[in-house]
């Protein structure tokens, strides 16, 4: 969080980011006209239709002034108004608009981190000279420096020109401070209102042979980082970029895992996952303190944690794949997940790696987070359980119920004794038959679980039925219990496949359209035999014409 500055008045930028209030940065139709579909989509060569603008989301927003300022605690948009869920992911650039709040939020941001600059240490850190002799020569290199981090590519200069005429206006602006390190301080309240900073801008508009757009060796380099750390290129990027590295697929690669192998990379992975898994449900898991005493806000900080550790560990440190999300019996527990899970031993506050009863458990979809958040107060809930794999992990498309639809389960009688009899009959309607028959078998299969993520075989007395017959591929599918489910689902050509849409949505920043389908199809055929390995996923995306390339249809839009 950062301290609310004294200072009030107009942005410095003002005229620009007004101008880009309410712009979407979604760029012409999405039927391209100019290039050979057919020819192109062969290969998969057909790009889709990349926005020339895309908003910085409030995570790259944080994570690209904390590495430009060197200020490794800031977090300024916790005083933003939220970014917009949209498609599953809140980086959407249809969604990511500049409303006059948040150009209010940017402009009062901006003056803060310039407070926090103003200490000629913390300033030293960013100045390519010493602070107390710093010159008019020192501040042109540091607007010909810190604008190409800024803006992700070199200044023109005629850019570097108007920002010295800013730097010589700050003289004065502030209360404290030598005119040089107040022309510092207003360069970088400039910089960091500038459109040019907030977007991502790809103003590429060259068309090669087969009438597509290259984008330049900056351009890649942004999306490279964006992608894979959410955070601005570093200087071995923004280099290779400007000696033409990064014009080759060879290039490309060699960057795109040098990036990967940086613990940076474990933002976008954090990030992606929770969102596709809606680990924000575990922020406020409450359960009947009557039949679960011991649940409580450290419980689900705990069952969180477990979650990310375990994605880290597959996704990263194992280059694991999709299909080792589903099936690897390898968690991380507490003593408050090792009471859930009913492990022997003695376990404390610090997580340690744990092998699980592989007939009991394996993945994401039998943790205690994933099965508390999908469930009631007091007992499971196969529906919630249900919709999430079909709608998150296979990409089928669920209708929600009417409004006028009361959801609430039928209670517990001499005829009704479990949560599936009571399911069964509350969705045996005819008008429900049609979504049910897809849900309710996935959520039969973790009856084994109970409301915080249990394991049971009986239910008030009764022995649990995990059984239940649904399509998969395709084809009619019995599932005998949790095992066997995630499984089927893991092997399935569904699961994989939407894992791979999920992720591209979140690395395009956008839904896919009729023209991404042939790309996705041959990174489907490519990934799909090391089960979608997530690390060789997210390379084969950079190498990708719908990664390096825009359609002719955007030039001069």
């Amino acid at each position: 969080m950062l301290k609310q500055s004294s200072r009030r008045g107009p942005a410095f930028l003002a005229p620009a980011l007004v101008a880009l209030i309410g712009c979407t940065g979604d760029v012409g139709s999405t039927d391209p006209p100019g290039p050979d579909v057919e020819a192109l989509c062969e290969d998969g060569a057909l790009p889709g239709p990349h926005p020339r603008l895309v908003r910085l989301t409030h995570t790259q927003y944080d994570n690209t002034v904390r590495t430009l300022l060197q200020l490794p605690d800031v977090t300024p948009s916790s005083e933003f108004i939220d970014d917009p869920a949209f498609a599953g992911f809140t980086n959407n650039a249809a969604a990511l608009t500049v409303s006059e709040r948040l150009a209010r939020d940017y402009q009062r941001a901006a003056e803060s981190l310039s407070d926090l600059i103003a200490d000629p240490v913390q300033m030293a850190v960013i100045v390519p000279c010493d602070v107390a002799t710093g010159d008019e020569a020192c501040a042109r290199d540091f607007v010909e420096t810190f604008g190409r981090r800024a803006f992700r590519r070199a200044l023109s200069t005629d850019e570097v020109d108007a920002y010295m005429s800013l730097y010589a206006r700050g003289a004065g602006k502030f209360d404290a401070g030598t005119p040089f390190q107040q022309g510092i301080r207003h360069l970088v309240e400039g910089f960091l209102q500038s459109p040019k900073f907030l977007y991502r801008v790809e103003l590429s508009q060259e068309l090669d042979a087969d009438k597509l757009i290259p984008l330049t060796g900056y351009e890649v380099a942004t999306r490279l980082s964006y992608l894979l750390w959410n955070d601005t290129p570093d200087e071995d990027l923004l280099d290779a970029a400007e000696s033409g590295d990064l014009d080759s697929e060879a290039g490309i690669e060699a960057h795109a895992r040098r990036l990967l192998d940086d613990p940076r990379s474990v933002g976008p992975v954090d990030d992606f996952h929770a969102q596709w898994l809606q680990l924000a449900k575990y922020d406020n898991l409450s359960k009947d303190p009557a039949l679960y005493p011991g649940f409580d806000a450290s419980v689900s900080a705990s069952m969180k944690e477990e979650t990310q550790r375990f994605i880290r560990h597959v996704a990263l440190e194992q280059s694991g794949s999709f299909e080792d999300l589903l099936l690897s019996t390898t968690t991380f527990v507490d003593d408050n997940l090792a009471a859930i899970y009913g492990l022997e031993g003695t376990y404390g506050s610090d997580f340690v790696e744990v092998e699980l009863d592989p007939t009991q458990r394996a993945g994401l979809l039998t943790q205690p987070g994933f099965l508390a958040s999908h469930a009631y107060t007091t007992t499971s809930s196969p529906i919630h359980r249900g919709v999430f794999v079909q709608r998150r992990v296979l990409c089928a498309k669920i209708a929600d119920p009417p409004g006028d639809v009361d959801t609430t389960l039928p209670p517990f009688s001499e005829d009704i004794k479990t949560t599936k009899q009571a399911v069964e009959v509350h969705t045996s309607p005819e008008a429900c038959v049609g979504c049910h028959s897809m849900i309710n078998a996935p959520g039969y299969a973790l009856e084994s679980f109970d409301a915080v993520g249990a394991w049971r075989t009986t239910e008030n007395g009764e022995p649990v039925d995990p059984t239940g017959t649904f399509t998969l591929d395709g084809a009619k599918t019995d599932v005998a219990g949790p095992i066997d489910l995630v499984k089927q689902v893991a092997e399935s050509d569904a699961a994989g496949a939407c894992y791979m849409r999920q992720w591209y949505r979140y690395g395009f920043a956008r839904e896919e359209t009729d023209a991404d389908e042939c790309t996705m199809d041959v990174l489907e055929t490519k990934l799909r035999e090391s089960g979608f390995n997530i690390k060789e996923m997210l390379v084969a995306f950079t190498l990708t014409k719908t990664f390096r390339y825009r359609i002719e249809e955007e030039v001069g839009q």
